[in-house]
């Protein structure tokens, strides 16, 4: 959602936990930030906090501590929100960003870089968390290949990224583990100019398959909840501002598509 969200693997994963926010009325307003410019010029805007270096740099996806993006969603099942993620903790080698959702969701995701590509769901525990009033989730474990936001979108260029999370969730006395396996394979689909909330930006198009299957862990042995998801997913990145639209398409909820509406670098 957040994303960031913008991520391909987060937003599956988090759905589960805004499921069960939804017995809370969402939030009236949409998330606060700083109006984007009109424009987008294609030059990195200079960055107030202090900006990622060797494998984090990425012309499309500015890692700068303390930058925040905006995002509204509409089409998704469980009806319109709103959400702002903020990236913390940055180095040269990984960073953070949290996101809180406007249906009462706060979560706190650990990135890798690999050379400029970067990965969400570092590998390892406590590299996902997620909260509401009712509902708390944890990563107990992660694997992950790959990435989901490449260094480059050049014509013709393809990546994909494997990810397996084992996790729990409580809410009061219930805990419930469970295991998320994603499968993504993308590839860059050209330029393209797209109008949002945040204003008019020059792109390039990503375009990724997705297969989500979710199972419950009995005894430690996952056994397959529902049959896999297939998710088609079309992305807009702009050079020094990062996602400004996403569209996702699912075998079970349809069309949901995601603009930035304001950002804050």
């Amino acid at each position: 959602m957040g994303p960031r969200r913008f991520h391909l693997i987060v937003s599956n994963i988090l759905l589960i936990v805004i499921l069960a926010a939804c017995a809370q009325s969402p939030a009236s307003t949409s998330p606060s930030g700083t109006t984007a410019p009109a424009e987008n010029t294609g030059v990195p805007t200079q960055p107030a906090g202090a900006s990622a270096s060797g494998g984090c740099a990425n012309a499309y996806f500015p890692v700068t501590s303390g930058a925040s993006w905006s995002y509204a969603s509409s089409g998704n099942v469980l009806g319109a929100y709103t959400y702002t993620w903020t990236v913390s903790a940055v180095s040269d080698t990984g960073f953070t960003t949290s996101d809180q959702y406007s249906t009462g969701v706060n979560a706190t995701i650990q990135w890798n870089c690999q050379g400029g590509n970067l990965a969400a769901l570092d590998a390892g525990s406590n590299s996902l968390s997620m909260s509401t009033s009712k509902v708390t989730m944890t990563t107990n474990s992660v694997t992950a290949e790959g990435y989901n936001i490449p260094a480059t979108f050049n014509s013709g260029a393809t990546w994909s990224e494997s990810v397996t999370a084992n996790e729990t969730v409580i809410s009061g006395t219930k805990s419930i583990n469970s295991q998320i396996v994603i499968l993504t394979n993308c590839s860059a689909a050209g330029a393209d100019t797209v109008t949002v909330p945040a204003g008019t930006f020059n792109t390039v198009k990503a375009t990724c398959n997705q297969t989500v299957a979710v199972s419950a862990l009995v005894q430690g042995t996952a056994m397959p909840a529902s049959a896999p998801v297939t998710v088609s997913v079309t992305d807009w990145y702009a050079k020094g501002v990062g996602l400004v639209k996403s569209v996702r398409t699912s075998t079970t909820s349809g069309t949901e598509t995601i603009v930035l509406t304001q950002y804050s670098q």
